[in-house]
């Protein structure tokens, strides 16, 4: 009997379809909603559970056949829960409220009891832990002083007061200089994605801000049965409103509403009116492909930087149970590894099974992150630290684009007031971890106060 699974997919890529209104198997009759939903992931699957709950009428369109976006989980042959994507959501209100509407059972979220080993993933080598790493509940306090200044971060968002703070747009590292914070850095890192010395602070800290260190340190919750079942649940709710497998070919906005064209892999064409478009998919000109932007959409659009980053489960490591790998590169201020580089391997309740997560720039594709997960395994034996050989990937989840980001000339000069401005602009909305902080609990509250403005 084989493994079950629900794997959830990565973050939504959304392509115009050559010639959509050619080999459609019949013409399909328009529907009418309030909204159409571009995209299931956390923010979208949050909206329709919301808008189900309010009374309008939508359609949410999914490429995948499931609902969750980074939200994975495998199930062993036993029923057994891994979640190898999103691991554990902030226990406050937000969560709280939203598992009580679904009526998802949730625990404290409690790593598999292991042993931390820092090895040189370049090398294979063991190499001594940052003395920083001894303390991490000291550093993240540390670095919460001296962010605390920045309250109108702690929601997740990127309303700025105006001039934008010239200390958010200063590479980490001359922060870090600045507030003499050299015993924060192995703390923010553990929490951050790509060359995170290189990086401007503001993403730092929508990376690791006050309210994720405090859910970092207070502890996290998670449904008891995987984070799968949170979007099994919500997909009961939602319903006949989501079309699976589908990708929107033609959409046309305007101030009156939108006219979608949704075409399924089967072939079938559906056309949509509706009031308003709710975008929850990363909005560059690559995904939006089919939206006619307009030069105010595409200006903005364009200036997008992003991290890849892959997410998997594997198991005939090599790799003892009980054991975590912490990638750590001596040779690098503060020990940090340079992308493409694995962040960490951690063990799990079930033996025989790490999750490990992978880090690069634009280019770093999944060949590059296969190859390199596969040779960073391998290397481990042929050094002798473990008997490791190469792994069985059980499980693969694409995650790109993360950390989406603009350049601190273009932030200097106002990009997130004028993309902000975009909400309602040919009747269209947006919500998801390019507006604000990529971690659950802070999209669902996000796009809560976007359902408020589309229905102010």
């Amino acid at each position: 009997m084989g493994h079950t699974s629900f794997g959830l997919g990565g973050l939504l890529s959304f392509a115009l379809l050559n010639s959509p209104f050619l080999h459609a198997q019949a013409t399909p009759d328009v529907i009418t909603r309030d909204v159409v939903i571009v995209g299931g992931g956390a923010s979208g699957t949050y909206a329709g559970v919301r808008l189900k709950e309010m009374g309008k009428t939508f359609t949410l369109i999914e490429r995948n056949s499931l609902l969750g976006g980074h939200g994975e989980t495998f199930y062993t042959n036993d029923d057994k829960p891994i979640n190898y994507g999103v691991e554990g959501y902030f226990n406050n209100s937000v969560t709280l409220d939203y598992l009580a509407k679904l009526q998802v059972p949730y625990e404290l979220r409690v790593p598999a009891p292991a042993e931390d080993d820092y090895i040189n993933l370049r090398t294979g080598k063991k190499v001594d832990a940052p003395e920083a790493s001894k303390n991490q509940s000291a550093a993240l306090h540390q670095w919460m002083d001296s962010i605390s200044q920045f309250k109108f971060l702690e929601d997740g968002s990127y309303n700025f007061p105006d001039p934008v703070p010239e200390d958010l747009l200063l590479p980490l590292r001359d922060f870090i200089a600045k507030y003499k914070l050299d015993d924060a850095v192995w703390g923010v890192f553990s929490h951050g994605s790509g060359n995170i010395l290189d990086m401007a602070t503001l993403y730092v800290i929508q990376y690791i801000g006050v309210p994720h260190a405090k859910a970092f340190l207070n502890g996290y919750i998670r449904p008891s049965h995987g984070i799968a079942d949170l979007y099994t649940r919500a997909t009961k709710v939602i319903g006949s409103d989501v079309i699976f497998n589908s990708q929107i070919s033609q959409v046309d906005r305007s101030r009156d509403g939108v006219k979608v064209v949704v075409r399924s892999s089967d072939g079938k064409t559906q056309r949509i009116h509706a009031k308003k478009l709710l975008v929850t998919i990363p909005p560059t000109t690559r995904h939006l492909t089919g939206f006619s932007l307009d030069n105010r959409e595409s200006s903005l659009f364009t200036k997008w930087h992003y991290q890849s980053y892959y997410a998997a489960l594997i198991n005939e490591t090599g790799i003892p149970d009980g054991h975590n790998l912490i990638n750590i590169d001596p040779s690098n201020p503060f020990s940090v590894p340079y992308e493409p580089f694995i962040w960490r391997v951690d063990a799990q309740r079930v033996p025989g099974y790490h999750t490990i997560k992978l880090v690069g720039n634009e280019q770093f594709s999944e060949k590059d992150a296969r190859e390199l997960l596969e040779s960073s395994i391998e290397r481990l034996g042929q050094v002798g630290t473990f008997p490791a050989t190469k792994p069985r990937i059980v499980k693969w989840g694409d995650h790109t684009p993360v950390t989406m980001s603009a350049s601190a000339e273009d932030i200097r000069a106002g990009f997130y007031k004028n993309l902000y401005a975009l909400q309602g602009h040919q009747s269209t909305f947006y919500t998801g971890a390019s507006w604000c902080s990529d971690y659950s609990t802070l999209l669902w509250g996000f796009t809560e106060d976007v359902l408020k403005k589309m229905f102010s």
